[in-house]
């Protein structure tokens, strides 16, 4: 046997070997350094804002005079009563002469049962899966649980009795498969009871557009029903009866002729949609440059607007006009100007900051952080207020406790792994 001679002739020997296990060492370290590791898409996040809005439109006009002005029919129908007679003096808001509503009342009475039914499918898909289908799909869901529970027992019995040469390894084989099979069973009712509960929220969205589409037709068919009582827009005189009783007439059939005793008006144009927000109005400002006036029109006064007839609130534009007697003597016919029409406000409204809307294949939407991921959710966009886009949350995803994700969303994809960074600390 070799014998070292002394321990000073040890030392190297033992020093050969400590240098060898250290380039060991150092090759596992490389190794484990060019291991791939999880990339995370550096994001800022942001939070969901809602605030109060004051919701107010520009247009412009003309300053015009009063004159004659032909009250027409806004809806088709037989004229079942006119108490127009020419010379008669009428307060705004007269009943002038009747259409027969006997159809558009049916028609709303059947729109409102609609809207009744779809708002109450809308408010029971809401509460989510029925009990008994929240109780079916959780029963299941236990039931293949309990399944691999026993399945596991059993292959943990079998193969300490296989180790212990009391059963065959085809046994334990068999135990293997069945536990295969109860996993893969439990992942399936896992995924029913999800796809259950995804399916419900695309049911929900379903059910607004329901709503609103029967709501939409319910407004119009309301709003006609109203039209068929023709009304004095304003105080004046009748000059003139155009049609008799039991006469059948169109949209836009002059029905009488009336002039008024005011002295100059303020016409203006709106787009279509705004016809229902004029009974929010609460106040207008007109600015005439020509004159240097400025003139506000109170909430009391703006009450009195008129809109023209013959318009249908969902096609092109609406005229409408407002009395400016005795507002400042220096108005006179033929007079442009600007105005600014306050619509009231509307509180609680939802807002997103401006770098967190995207555009995707979709449509416009914003990303969110789930689980250290990002999940896509459509929205709806409107105006901007000072960096803050108002939006509608479709699939009702969005709260104060959720995080947005702002810079870096445009790099952001469904799914992907996201870290919050802060841009202001650089970290």
């Amino acid at each position: 046997m070799f014998k070292f001679s002394s321990h000073r002739s040890f030392i190297p020997f033992i020093y050969t070997l400590a240098v060898l296990f250290s380039g060991c060492s150092v090759q596992k370290d490389a190794v484990e350094a060019k291991k791939p590791k999880g990339f995370s898409l550096p994001v800022e996040l942001g939070k969901v804002v809602r605030m109060d809005v004051k919701d107010h439109v520009r247009t412009v006009g003309t300053v015009l005079e009063v004159k004659r002005v032909f009250l027409s029919a806004e809806v088709d129908g037989k004229i079942i009563e006119i108490s127009a007679k020419e010379g008669m003096h009428v307060k705004e808001g007269d009943v002038l002469a009747k259409i027969d509503p006997e159809n558009y009342q049916l028609e709303v009475e059947r729109l409102q049962h609609r809207l009744d039914s779809a708002s109450k499918e809308l408010e029971i898909a809401e509460m989510g899966l029925r009990p008994e289908e929240q109780k079916k799909l959780k029963t299941r869901e236990d039931a293949a649980q309990s399944s691999l529970d026993l399945a596991l027992i059993k292959r943990k019995r079998i193969e300490r009795l296989v180790k212990d040469g009391v059963m065959a390894q085809s046994s334990l084989d068999n135990i293997i498969d069945e536990v295969r099979r109860a996993e893969e069973r439990l992942k399936a009712r896992q995924s029913s009871r999800k796809a259950g509960l995804q399916a419900r929220e695309e049911d929900i969205a379903k059910r607004i557009a329901e709503v609103e589409a029967i709501k939409k037709q319910y407004d119009q068919t309301l709003l006609n029903l109203s039209k068929t009582s023709i009304r004095a827009s304003f105080d004046g005189v009748v000059i003139n009866k155009l049609v008799e009783q039991g006469t059948f007439v169109k949209r836009g059939t002059p029905v009488t002729e009336m002039v008024s005793s005011q002295g100059l008006k303020a016409v203006m144009t709106l787009p279509q949609g705004y016809r229902e927000k004029l009974n929010k109005l609460e106040s207008i400002e007109i600015f005439i440059k020509e004159i240097g006036a400025k003139i506000f029109i109170d909430k009391k006064h703006a009450k009195r607007i008129q809109v023209i007839p013959d318009a249908n609130i969902y096609s092109g534009n609406i005229n409408f006009w407002i009395d400016l007697d005795g507002k400042d003597s220096n108005l006179f016919p033929g007079l442009t100007f600007e105005a600014q029409l306050f619509m009231g406000k509307r509180r609680n409204v939802l807002h997103v900051p401006a770098t967190a809307l995207v555009i995707s294949e979709q449509g416009t939407a914003v990303y969110i952080v789930k689980e250290g991921k990002a999940h896509i959710v459509p929205v709806q966009a409107f105006k901007e207020r000072n960096g803050f886009v108002e939006v509608r949350d479709f699939t009702r995803q969005l709260s104060s406790k959720v995080d947005l994700i702002l810079r870096g969303s445009g790099a952001v994809f469904p799914q992907a792994t996201v870290m919050a960074v802060d841009v202001n600390s650089g970290h």
